[in-house]
């Protein structure tokens, strides 16, 4: 059975890139990729580099905090469990972190260390 540690690891990096990366992508696309789209040029034409910028964090911090939220309803809802389960045995993230809810903060935080797309 995998120590506490690479358990949450493992599930962070799971959550990371497959549920931040592919959302947080649109941020670090090349323009051309969407310059042509009528979207695009909706939002992003009259927009200065400081305001893209600004509207990059924005995207990140909401992002943030709905990966927050999510793994909140597992602390404060004992109804609902986030389980590792290995050859029967079976553990609960909430119980083998301190706060699961935070182990996306931070400099080490699973953002930090796992996403793709945050570090291009």
């Amino acid at each position: 059975m995998k120590n506490n540690k690479e358990i949450l690891n493992e599930f962070g990096e799971i959550l990371i890139t497959n549920v931040f990366d592919p959302s947080y992508e649109i941020i670090n696309n090349p323009i051309a990729t969407f310059q042509n789209t009528d979207g695009y040029k909706n939002l992003f034409n009259n927009l200065s580099k400081d305001g893209k910028k600004e509207f990059d964090n924005i995207i990140f911090e909401r992002m943030h905090g709905a990966l927050f939220n999510f793994l909140k309803i597992f602390e404060e809802n004992d109804q609902f469990k986030l389980v590792y389960e290995e050859n029967g045995e079976q553990i609960n993230l909430v119980e083998i972190s301190e706060m699961l809810k935070s182990e996306i903060y931070h400099e080490n935080g699973w953002i930090a260390r796992f996403s793709k797309e945050l570090n291009k």
